[in-house]
């Protein structure tokens, strides 16, 4: 599973039992993933494009 496609799915609430059980386990692996998660999650309720975004915390995770 990647990472990027559970957290949109994360965002509209359209994660499957399997892919919420990867996203607990990734997100308590870190704070760097909590913080980025919470950013993102900010971001996508204000209706930001979450492409746009331009932290070096979430640059990591894009590949």
């Amino acid at each position: 599973m990647e990472i990027g496609h559970i957290l949109v799915k994360k965002l509209d609430g359209t994660l499957s039992v399997e892919e919420q059980k990867f996203f607990d386990n990734w997100i308590q692996e870190s704070d760097d993933h909590r913080f980025m998660f919470l950013r993102l999650k900010i971001f996508y309720n204000n209706g930001h494009n979450i492409s746009k975004m331009d932290s070096p915390i979430i640059k990591k995770y894009r590949s």
